[in-house]
């Protein structure tokens, strides 16, 4: 019966040495899948926060919230002032504070995280209400107030109606105030924020001067604008002068809203900042891209050769501007600019330029058969008849007296000179009947 009974317990024993290897090989390859997921998962660090204030006392009770790229974890500080976060490893991870008696102005940032001690200093909390006048006396509303902690802006606000502004919570500490409104001088100083602290700033009015040049820089060196048209927020309408400049009074620390405009020169908009000192104001305006078109002679005989030029906004030829005439292409620009062209047919034709997507004005050339003459010949001169004596009209002679009919003074001696040899002939005739 022994022997029998044994036989049983040894089968068991076999079975189990056989099965055993093949529980081992599965779990093997159960151990080997658990080791690939554990190295999918992201590494984590914890870090030890230790909250403090500026005298080294720690704080306990501060709840932490730790935040990175899709992730957040939160601890609170224990007696010691210390709590654990467990972080990705590497991690941007930004630290914010509550507690209800101590604060901190902005998150504690920690860069690339790591297993480390990171060392939190938090202040007790404050306030600051700031009250804005001018120099009457009256509040002043819409001011700027600044609130900077080691050139960092903690707090960004502005005045209410009643020129007050109120800083929310903030730690308690030294600040640099800032107070400044569009037209006024801007007022800067130091406060200490304690529990609930107050200031009152007066602010006064102020002006500065802005000179204005307005330039075309197509040109070397840039040509000054005349008569450009300035839109100056505040200050109106004013116009530059020759020499392209123009000035204006504006208030102190202000952004105004500027315009220049002129005929023919694209618009420039810009915000003009002004500080609290005179300033010069550069602007640059720019002819309005446009194509003009001209020919030698806007009247021809058909099939006469004719010649356009094609110019931009300042003159300058365009090469490789396409030329229409009646819409027809007929041809493109040379680097000068210009191109021959022949109408066949009589009447009136439309020439119009185009390139880079702009068109010309169209230009009106007429052609015809024959050449109008452009001036009317003169008629032939002739004599003019000389108006006949009337009868007994004398002519006046000589100045010695003598007057004869129809003779001018000329004639007048040579007949004076033939009477005489006339009369001396007829004595010598006497003479000799004698």
């Amino acid at each position: 019966m022994r022997s029998h009974t044994r036989l049983p317990v040894l089968a068991a024993v076999v079975l189990v040495l056989a099965v055993a290897p093949a529980l081992g090989a599965v779990g093997a390859v159960g151990s080997g899948a658990g080791a690939d997921a554990a190295a999918t998962q992201e590494a984590t660090v914890t870090l030890t926060v230790a909250v403090e204030t500026p005298t080294g006392d720690a704080v306990s009770g501060a709840e932490l919230t730790a935040t990175w790229d899709d992730g957040e974890a939160t601890a609170t500080t224990a007696s010691n002032g210390r709590a654990f976060v467990d972080v990705p490893e590497d991690a941007t991870v930004e630290v914010a504070i509550d507690h209800p008696d101590y604060v901190r102005n902005e998150p504690y940032v920690v860069e690339n995280a790591t297993e480390d001690l990171v060392s939190i200093t938090v202040r007790e909390r404050g306030s600051l209400t700031v009250s804005v006048e001018d120099a009457g006396g009256d509040p002043v509303g819409d001011a700027r107030v600044v609130l900077r902690a080691d050139g960092e802006i903690v707090v960004n606000g502005r005045t209410n109606a009643n020129g007050g502004f109120t800083t929310g919570v903030v730690e308690q500490r030294t600040y640099s105030l800032s107070v400044v409104k569009q037209g006024y001088y801007r007022v800067m100083r130091d406060v200490s924020v304690g529990t609930a602290a107050r200031e009152s700033v007066t602010v006064e009015r102020g002006s500065v001067t802005v000179s204005f040049e307005v330039t075309d820089d197509r040109f070397t060196p840039p040509s000054a604008v005349a008569d450009a048209q300035i839109q100056l927020e505040t200050a109106g309408t004013f116009r530059t002068l020759d020499n392209g400049e123009a000035t204006a009074q504006v208030p102190v620390n202000a952004n105004l809203d500027l315009v220049v405009t002129k005929a023919g020169y694209g618009t420039v908009e810009r915000t003009l900042d002004v500080g609290e000192s005179a300033t010069t104001v550069r602007l640059n305006i720019s002819r309005t891209p446009e194509l003009n078109v001209t020919a030698v002679n806007d009247r021809v005989l058909v099939g006469e050769r004719n010649v356009v030029t094609v110019v931009d906004a300042y003159g300058d030829p365009v090469a490789d501007a396409t030329v229409l005439v009646d819409d027809t292409e007929v041809g493109t620009t040379g680097g000068d600019g210009t191109l021959r062209i022949q109408l066949e047919e009589a009447g009136e034709h439309t020439v119009v330029a185009e390139a880079d997507d702009l068109t010309s004005e169209p230009l009106t050339v007429t052609a015809v058969r024959e050449r109008t003459p452009t001036a009317t010949p003169s008629a032939t001169p002739t004599a003019t008849p000389i108006p006949a004596e009337s009868p007994g009209t004398p002519t006046e002679g000589p100045e010695t007296g003598v007057s004869f009919p129809g003779f001018t003074p000329v004639t007048a001696v040579i007949a004076l000179l033939a009477l005489a040899a006339l009369v001396a002939g007829m004595n010598r005739r006497g003479d000799r009947s004698e």
